[in-house]
């Protein structure tokens, strides 16, 4: 049961550090991507053993992934950087 518990319970607290980061930064992405990963944690709790892992590993790695070309786009474009919101 720990061998369960460890990856999935550290994988939701993860999660619910990104929400609240989200939620007091007012950052949609890193709320989006805590909401995710605390989902996929807990549902990743209803397979077994192999499955689990493979849960974790494609949709845990896979947000992350998409989330780091989200906020390179983010950042690379002229109202994503710092001091220059709405100016061209």
């Amino acid at each position: 049961m720990q061998s369960l518990l460890w990856p999935t319970g550290s994988g939701f607290v993860v999660g619910l550090l990104y929400i609240a980061e989200g939620a007091q930064r007012r950052n949609l992405l890193h709320y989006g991507l805590g909401t995710w990963l605390a989902l996929t944690s807990t549902a990743a709790l209803l397979l077994g053993t192999p499955g689990l892992y493979w849960v974790l590993t494609v949709a845990g790695g896979g947000a992350y992934a998409v989330a780091t070309l989200a906020e390179h786009r983010s950042l690379s474009s002229p109202a994503g950087r710092p001091g220059t919101r709405g100016v061209a």
